[in-house]
């Protein structure tokens, strides 16, 4: 598939912010682009809404200074959650320091966006992290298919080598082929 190809309209992003405004910013930013948004005020939220089975996000845009679970926090448990591991975090924040962008992706955020933010930036980032997401899903799924076969192929082999070692025993060809050895003209030639 080519990028042309992938369309991420209906893609579901998560917002996280404790900050109502920030959060009726990016929600407007994020929906004229066609993507599907759920909005959480909070980490204990969050961690709720993106362990759902049924739609989890496919991309979580998570503030770091809220009251309670601070953003970080919240990266590390999705981070642990086999159901969220795999979740792009982007963290959106005032905190600009270097020590605060280190400790985001030490908790395993993918990137980090400083507030106060430009849409654009937003828009080509979240739409990045998209992209390279759906890839890395098409890429393990098409690996998936890939040694499933190779293990089908591993089987019909062994069972192919069963059903010619039994008919070489039938006709009492056992050993027959380890024997033949081509003559040295034969092997000239092929040379």
């Amino acid at each position: 598939m080519n990028e042309a190809q992938l369309d991420l309209r209906g893609a579901r992003i998560l917002l996280v912010d404790d900050q109502p405004a920030n959060l009726d910013v990016l929600c407007a930013l994020l929906e004229a682009e066609g993507y599907e948004i759920s909005l959480a005020p909070g980490g204990e939220l969050a961690l709720k809404i993106a362990a759902r089975a049924e739609a989890p996000p496919d991309l979580i845009l998570l503030d770091v200074m809220m009251p309670g679970l601070d953003g970080y926090e919240v990266c590390r448990r999705l981070k642990a959650d086999e159901r969220t591991r795999s979740i792009p975090v982007i963290f959106i924040t005032a905190r600009d320091l270097t020590e605060g962008v280190l400790e985001g992706f030490r908790a395993g955020g993918l990137d980090y966006i400083a507030k106060p933010f430009r849409d654009q930036e937003v828009l080509v980032r979240v739409q990045t992290h998209l992209r390279l997401s759906r890839l890395a899903r098409e890429l393990a799924a098409r690996n998936a298919e890939l040694e499933g076969e190779i293990a089908q192929r591993k089987r019909l082999r062994g069972q192919l080598s069963m059903i010619s070692q039994r008919e070489a025993e039938r006709w009492g060809l056992e050993g027959w082929s380890a024997r033949a050895r081509p003559s040295k003209r034969a092997s000239a030639r092929s040379a």
